[in-house]
């Protein structure tokens, strides 16, 4: 079988055209041709429009919302500014800038003020604006109008996450939180009380502005040079304010997080003393003793070269008062139980102390109150045995068995601590 020879189609489609029509396209010419349009081209005019007063490659958000979106207030905001001629133009924008920065190198602050809020409101989301919000908050800053400053910055930072300003961002931030903390201990307002006289620093809650001052500073630049600093100051200044949960917290946190800091000899003995202090007594919960025992060795073994040789007597004590105090706890709780005749529970108690305290002085008279208890048996608190076993049999042995709980807990804790765990 033979192919048929192979057809151009170019010739196929010419010969398909009548020849009237091929007659009439070529004494019109290729003007008579249109390009065609593609449905996601825009018309040339929509396109210029698109383009006035733009200079560069950034561009606004166009989009005003849809739906429900269409209502919010910041969708609202734009098409009110773009139907009032103030919408987003960069050429605007960055004159603006260029005339806040002279004025800023005269010292003009509040004339610059008004000129960098020109910036950020025609070019948002563009380094225009971040160049124009942190020149705005530097002039709320050397103006002395820390409380804008510091709102500022933040509001900086949000926006623009690896901002090129973040380290001084930082700077600024944790010093006006120092100033604010070295402010409100000379001269302290009560919460409630707004502050109308100075506008360096906040209407209401000085210390508590500081804090989130420094906070920022952390969270804004966790691994910055001043993140440890900033948690070390919250830390001090609670520690100060005798807030000791507080302070405990942020000691440990820098611990924690920041164990190359050059703060953590001192968040070890700092965070020891606030352990001690949040220590409410014998009849409250004890596991800050046992983390500050714990954190007290820590510290003997940890730094031997850099506690100076008060530091190492200091710890001294203060292990042997942790001890005293804990033996105490022992002591009340086993004094407790004999008073009520649970002898079982009592035993437990006192054995604990001798066992695990045996170098204070309870020590001894925990070992003659075994002898004394020895062999005693546990008096039910039940007035109405008789009684309560018809109408209540499971109430029979309640106490009994709340009692052995808490034995077997503080058994288990005290099996925890020699493993080297701190609950």
């Amino acid at each position: 079988m033979t192919s048929s020879p192979r057809r151009d189609p170019l010739a196929t489609v010419v010969r398909a055209v009548p020849p009237l029509v091929v007659a009439a396209l070529l004494a019109g010419g290729c003007a008579g041709l249109e390009k065609p349009r593609w449905p996601w081209s825009k018309p040339a005019d929509d396109l210029a429009a698109d383009d006035a007063g733009v200079i560069s490659s950034e561009r606004p958000s166009a989009d005003t919302g849809t739906g429900w979106d269409y209502f919010k207030g910041e969708n609202i905001k734009k098409r009110w500014k773009k139907l009032v001629g103030r919408g987003p133009n960069e050429a605007v924008a960055r004159a603006a800038l260029a005339e806040g920065d002279a004025l800023y190198r005269e010292r003009r602050y509040d004339e610059a003020i008004a000129k960098y809020k020109v910036a950020v409101d025609r070019w948002p989301d563009s380094t225009v604006e971040e160049d124009a919000l942190w020149q705005l908050a530097e002039c709320w800053f050397f103006t002395d109008r820390y409380p804008k400053a510091e709102d500022g910055y933040d509001e900086l930072v949000k926006k623009y996450a690896n901002s090129r300003y973040l380290d001084r961002v930082a700077q600024r931030q944790f010093v006006i939180g120092q100033y604010w903390i070295a402010v409100d201990r000379k001269q302290h307002l009560p919460l409630l009380v707004p502050n109308l006289a100075d506008r360096s620093r906040p209407l209401f809650d000085t210390k508590g502005r500081a804090l989130k001052a420094f906070e920022h500073v952390r969270l804004n630049d966790p691994r910055g040079i001043l993140a440890d600093d900033s948690i070390m100051a919250a830390a001090n200044a609670h520690f100060l304010d005798r807030q000791w949960i507080d302070a405990d917290y942020f000691y440990g946190l820098l611990r924690t997080e920041y164990p190359d800091s050059d703060f953590l000899l001192e968040a070890h003995l700092l965070g020891i003393q606030a352990k001690l202090r949040a220590y409410q007594g014998a009849g409250y919960e004890g596991g800050v003793l046992d983390e500050a025992e714990f954190l007290a060795d820590q510290t003997l073994v940890q730094f031997p070269d850099q506690l100076t040789k008060e530091d190492q007597d200091r710890l001294v004590t203060t292990r042997a008062e942790i001890a005293a105090q804990q033996a105490l706890r022992h002591w009340e709780r086993a004094e407790f139980y004999a008073k009520g005749k649970h002898y079982t529970s009592a035993r437990i108690y006192y054995a604990l102390l001798a066992r695990d305290r045996p170098q204070t002085l309870l020590a001894q008279k925990a070992r003659d109150r075994l002898g004394e208890i020895e062999g005693l048996a546990d008096v039910s608190d039940n007035p109405f045995p008789m009684l309560t076993a018809v109408l209540n049999p499971d109430s029979l042995k309640e106490a009994e068995l709340d009692a052995m709980a808490e034995a077997d807990t503080v058994i288990a804790r005290e099996n925890d601590t020699d493993a080297g765990i701190v609950r």
